[in-house]
């Protein structure tokens, strides 16, 4: 752990001494992340510490994907808040697009509910497709948007049995978007 005098203290003005290779504590997110090979900075005069963490957005969608891909268990709360969050969504919008009510999204971030298995696999796809359409790998565009617009509580709806396409909708237009 090398430390050496670096730039001036955002809160005393005086020099602070630059930290490496130490774990940094990365809380600011809601969510126990630890992070390693980042430049910290310490004051030793007043005791204040703080990171220089290169692109969060990048850093928050690659926790996101993790909690997704390799959380076994149902997603805590905190874990839920965190990818609302990340997709730009507010409690009521998110609700909409889950098909529940904002309060059931409510209680499950501040761990009064524990999310279900069915809403748990949709909140995951959701992500992890609203991921790929913000990166350069698209699947679809729209996604979040489709979601938003069923309504909580759907009756049954009279529709065919089958989907008929021909190749000219699926092969003809691969760069439009597919809920369009």
């Amino acid at each position: 752990m090398g430390a050496e005098t670096m730039e001036k203290c955002h809160l005393c003005g005086n020099d602070t001494e630059k930290v490496i290779n130490k774990p940094y504590k990365y809380d600011e997110c809601g969510l126990n992340v630890i992070l390693f090979g980042i430049i910290q900075y310490h004051c030793p005069n007043c005791n204040e510490s703080y990171a220089s963490i290169p692109n969060i957005r990048k850093l928050h969608r690659f926790i996101g994907i993790h909690i997704c891909k390799n959380r076994k268990a149902l997603l805590k709360s905190e874990e839920i808040k965190f990818l609302r969050k990340d997709i730009h969504l507010k409690a009521k919008e998110f609700a909409q697009a889950l098909g529940v009510t904002p309060s059931a999204v409510s209680q499950w971030e501040n761990g009064k509910n524990e999310i279900d298995e069915a809403y748990d696999r949709l909140l995951r796809s959701i992500y992890i497709t609203y991921a790929s359409e913000q990166s350069d790998h698209f699947i679809c565009h729209g996604v979040i948007n489709l979601f938003k617009e069923l309504p909580a509580k759907r009756k049954k709806i009279k529709q065919p049995k089958e989907i008929v396409l021909t190749p000219r909708e699926w092969l003809n237009h691969p760069d439009e978007p597919c809920f369009a």
